[in-house]
């Protein structure tokens, strides 16, 4: 019985430890699954070669790709690996237009 109750205290302080571990080792995880030194973009119609490193984050990426692209600014940017390979889908956010009278 004593066993029994001691148990469960010890159980209850190791999950908060797992859990604290088991987020940092899912957010390793993210970042060390991208193996291949470029990213593949695809933005209005087109695919291309980035480096992973521009893509990585939303900022750098619409500064990386503003020049040629404008619909940028207020797009949807989701990002995939599949086999280490980072893959970003960039779809353009519809704007709302003034009223011309």
């Amino acid at each position: 019985m004593e066993n029994e109750n001691n148990i469960p205290p010890d159980e209850n302080t190791v999950e908060p430890t797992n859990g604290s571990e088991t987020e940092s080792s899912e957010s390793t995880d993210a970042v060390t699954q991208v193996t291949d030194a470029k990213a593949t973009i695809k933005i209005e119609g087109q695919t291309f070669e980035l480096d992973a490193a521009l893509a990585q984050e939303d900022k750098t990426l619409k500064v990386v790709l503003q020049p040629h692209f404008a619909s940028i600014e207020n797009a949807n940017i989701t990002r995939e690996v599949k086999d280490g390979k980072l893959s970003v889908t960039i779809v353009k956010r519809a704007q709302h237009k003034g009223y011309a009278a």
